[in-house]
């Protein structure tokens, strides 16, 4: 990392911006303020500092419902050798068991076969609830059978933007913003280079989020003049053993060091990074950026390895988020809609905001908000 962003870029400073009336702190419920700056590079580096700041703002709900008794719940994992899956699973059971919900968790295996299979499987165990990371828009015919049995399914990344999905049988889909996501990785590309760089773009076209974040990413990175993107790759994260050594020595034969990776899954660097090694590779070299904060990924960042940053997603948070949308709905009432704004780690905090647990944790006792609303004093 160049010296300029090191002691500017993650500063956390006063940065005012206008919504609805409202002047705030770095971040507010209208989602990522945009720069004042028009200088790509400088608008680049303070959205950089403000998005490594501490989140210690609650914009989720402050009321609702008691949690109802008595429910039961599946959680569907995409893919459970995704650490971000898992982490969605646990979290899910975690909050629904605060509450005294019984809850199982299923693995669909990275492929849509797998899912649809997980998905009858749940359907079968009869649940009131379903809970899911798969992406729903191949799913349509078991999703169908499920809200004919009156089940109630709440999406996790299932489709491309947050709120009710109604075509694909969402009763609400959580999402960060995948707009959001793609624009801090390429900002921090083009604020790290001062705007002179070179990057490569990797993602998996099967996820409608994931398409979101990528066309992001190159839509920022083309704001910035003097930056540019080598390649756009398109590789199912089911393949990933396979295909990562493979186009890591690609990349350096055909485009050259130094350039930057940036992807919409720290998943791929888990097969990347070894071969980079192996190929006699550089840390200085190849800079690797990724999202969804993996433990994997919070070490590599945290030790040098390559991976110079990570945009995780507040999974915890999130399969709270999952609960209280089917709680609510369960009593006739609609889901909160909001989204917690994006985060990145990098070295110089890798350790807050939960990361000293490799977990993308808010300071924002979220917890302990939920739990003031579902079971109150």
């Amino acid at each position: 990392m160049n010296k300029t962003l090191q002691n500017s870029q993650l500063i956390p400073r006063l940065i005012l911006a206008g919504c609805a009336g409202i002047i705030f702190f770095g971040y507010g419920p209208c989602g990522d303020a945009q720069s004042a700056s028009q200088d790509p590079v400088q608008a680049a580096i303070e959205a950089t500092a403000r998005r490594t700041s501490p989140q210690t703002q609650w914009f989720g709900p402050t009321s609702g419902p008691r949690a109802v008794t008595g429910k039961k719940i599946v959680c569907i994992n995409a893919n459970s050798k995704n650490p971000i899956e898992n982490l969605w699973g646990s979290s899910v059971s975690e909050a629904a068991k605060t509450i005294g919900w019984e809850v199982s968790v299923l693995d669909g295996k990275g492929t849509v076969d797998g899912q649809i299979t997980a998905l009858n499987q749940a359907i079968a165990l009869n649940p009131q609830g379903i809970v899911t990371s798969a992406n729903v828009a191949p799913l349509l015919d078991p999703l169908t059978v499920a809200t004919s049995h009156g089940i109630l399914v709440v999406g996790i990344h299932a489709s491309a933007m947050p709120g009710p999905d109604p075509a694909h049988h969402l009763l609400y889909n959580i999402t960060s913003s995948g707009k959001d996501i793609g624009n801090a990785l390429a900002d921090y590309i083009i604020a790290d280079s001062k705007g002179k760089g070179r990057a490569i773009i990797l993602y998996d076209a099967q996820y409608a989020i994931a398409r979101l974040k990528a066309e992001s990413m190159k839509q920022e990175l083309s704001t910035c003049p003097g930056c540019k993107l080598l390649d756009y790759v398109n590789s199912p994260l089911n393949e990933v053993a396979t295909q990562m050594p493979q186009l890591g020595s690609a990349w350096v034969t055909r485009f050259g060091p130094p350039f930057y990776v940036m992807t919409i899954a720290d998943y791929y660097y888990d097969f990347l990074v070894p071969s980079l090694r192996t190929g006699g590779i550089g840390p200085d070299d190849v800079k690797l950026l990724g999202s969804d904060g993996t433990p994997e990924a919070y070490n590599r960042v945290r030790s040098g390895n390559y991976q110079v940053m990570t945009v995780p997603e507040p999974a915890i948070l999130q399969g709270y988020q999952a609960v209280d949308a089917l709680n609510r709905a369960f009593q006739g009432e609609k889901p909160v809609d909001f989204q917690q704004p994006v985060y990145l780690v990098v070295k110089q905090n890798v350790d807050k905001e939960g990361g000293d647990k490799n977990v993308f944790d808010p300071s924002s006792n979220y917890r302990e908000r939920y739990l003031k609303i579902w079971k109150p004093e």
